[in-house]
C-alpha cells in the first residue's frame, strides 16, 4: 500500500514538474551577430571610407515573465570585436582629428566585454522552435585593446582615444532564423581632440546586421 502510494506521488510530482517545465521553457539564450557600423550623425570633414563592421556573441540567461513563456526578459554576457575605417588621424594632442582629406582609408579597431539587457516578446510555445520576435535591448561595453592603423604607416595600440565605457539601444525582430539586428550608440565611442571644435557627443555608432539565436 505504502508503495502505491509512493509510486503515485512520484508520478503526480514528475507531471507536474514536466507542466511547469513547459510553462517556463526557456528560448534564445546564444547569441551571434554580425553588422555594418555608421556614424549616426552627420559631421563636417568626416568620411567613412570602406566597409566598418562589427561581430558580437555571448550568453543570455532567458527569464520567463509570464506561465506561457512568451514574454521574458533577458540578462547575459558577451564579447565584440568592432572596426571603423574613416579619415580619422592622431592629433598632436594625442586625439583624434579629422584629415582634410576624405579619401583616407584609417582603421580603428577594439574589442568589448558586453552586458546587454533584453526585454522580450514572441510568439513561441514549449513545443515550436518556429516563432516572431521583437527583443528591445540595452547594452553596456566595456571597450580595451584598441589599435589604430593609418592608411599609410604601422599600426599602433591607443591610449585614452577610445570610451572605457559606451552605451547603446537595440531592437532586434524576426522569424525562426534570420533576424534583423538596429543598434544605436547613446553614449560616444571616439575621443576628438578639442582642436577640432566638433563636440565628442558627435560620434555616435550605429549598426544594422544579422542576429542568430540558438537555445
Amino acid at each position: 500500500m505504502r508503495l502505491k502510494l509512493l509510486i503515485s506521488l512520484f508520478l503526480v510530482n514528475l507531471l507536474n514538474s514536466q507542466e511547469n517545465n513547459n510553462l517556463n521553457y526557456k528560448e534564445d539564450q546564444i547569441y551571434i551577430n554580425f553588422n555594418f557600423d555608421f556614424q549616426l550623425r552627420n559631421i563636417e570633414g568626416y568620411q567613412q571610407n570602406g566597409f566598418s563592421r562589427s561581430f558580437n556573441s555571448g550568453l543570455l540567461k532567458d527569464i520567463s515573465l509570464n506561465k506561457k513563456g512568451n514574454k521574458a526578459i533577458a540578462i547575459g554576457l558577451g564579447y565584440g570585436y568592432t572596426r571603423l575605417v574613416n579619415n580619422l588621424d592622431i592629433g598632436q594632442d594625442s586625439s583624434f582629428i579629422i584629415e582634410s582629406d576624405s579619401n583616407l582609408r584609417n582603421r580603428i579597431s577594439y574589442h568589448s566585454v558586453q552586458f546587454p539587457l533584453e526585454i522580450r516578446l514572441r510568439t513561441s510555445t514549449a513545443e515550436s522552435f518556429e516563432f516572431w520576435r521583437v527583443y528591445l535591448g540595452y547594452r553596456i561595453n566595456y571597450n580595451f585593446l584598441a589599435k589604430y592603423k593609418p592608411f599609410f604607416g604601422r599600426k599602433t595600440t591607443l591610449n585614452n582615444y577610445v570610451s572605457d565605457f559606451s552605451q547603446c539601444l537595440s531592437l532586434s525582430l524576426g522569424f525562426n532564423t534570420w533576424n534583423i539586428r538596429f543598434e544605436t550608440g547613446i553614449s560616444p565611442i571616439i575621443k576628438i581632440s578639442s582642436n577640432s571644435k566638433i563636440p565628442n557627443k558627435d560620434f555616435l555608432i550605429s549598426s544594422v546586421g544579422l542576429v542568430f539565436y540558438l537555445l
